[in-house]
């Protein structure tokens, strides 16, 4: 009895995959004509768009060189506008030195960003500007509700009130606040922080005026605080 031959599937070969040059060669001179017309006009296009973005269109963003704004000056305060490693700086505002007050180092350790700290005479107050990358009308909120839960019982919070200043529409509150240090010191201090606009939609200018007293008994008013805060309005000037 004959055996039965059987009959295998034949192996899945794979389809060879054509090179670049055969592709090419396969082409009609109409094709390849119109393929090196559509590659040049992009070509071209990115040309235009690296040269317009790098040395024609301006979005007020300051230069920076070897970690530093070119041409900066004392007086600037720049910031962000937004955050991340390709966030760029801009100069929001001149600050000068408000009437009664000295500058002193505000701590910031920074060669891009800047803000400036002032102090009155007996240091009793003090002044504080900064540029905030935030809208206007979300930052007072933001940092009210922030507040209110730092705060807590030790201390309150204001309002937010609508003021107009000489840089704009603002709003500003107050809290205070009484802290314990280790060795169980008290000291105690009250702030009114105040949102101004500045020339960028997407950002403001935060003014900040801190009394620190003796007792909660000494806390100036409100409108006193906000006497002190607009001497620091008074000394901006909002690039344009």
């Amino acid at each position: 009895m004959s055996k039965k031959k059987i009959k295998r599937p034949q192996q899945y070969r794979k389809p060879q995959e054509r090179t670049f040059k055969e592709w090419w060669a396969g082409q009609s001179d109409r094709s390849r004509k119109t393929i090196i017309g559509v590659c040049a006009a992009i070509v071209a296009l990115i040309l235009l768009l690296v040269i317009w973005y790098n040395w024609i269109y301006d979005d007020g963003s300051l230069r920076v060189s070897d970690n530093a704004i070119v041409g900066m000056q004392d007086d600037w305060l720049v910031g962000q506008r937004s955050s991340g490693k390709n966030s760029r700086y801009y100069h929001f505002a001149d600050v000068a030195v408000p009437e009664g007050y000295t500058a002193e180092d505000s701590g910031l350790v920074s060669s891009l960003r800047t803000d400036f700290s002032f102090a009155n005479a007996d240091e009793s107050i003090t002044l504080y500007v900064a540029a905030v990358n935030s809208v206007l009308s979300d930052m007072p909120n933001t940092v009210h509700e922030q507040m209110g839960r730092m705060v807590g019982e030790n201390g309150s919070v204001g309002e937010i009130v609508p003021l107009e200043t000489n840089l704009g529409k603002c709003r500003y509150f107050t809290y205070d606040m009484t802290s314990t240090n280790e060795a169980g010191e008290e000291s105690y201090a009250k702030s009114l922080v105040l949102y101004a606009p500045c020339a960028y939609g997407d950002s403001c200018i935060l003014i900040s005026a801190t009394q620190h007293a003796d007792s909660p008994d000494a806390y100036l008013a409100d409108d006193a605080l906000l006497a002190e805060a607009q001497k620091a309005a008074a000394a901006i000037t909002v690039t344009k």
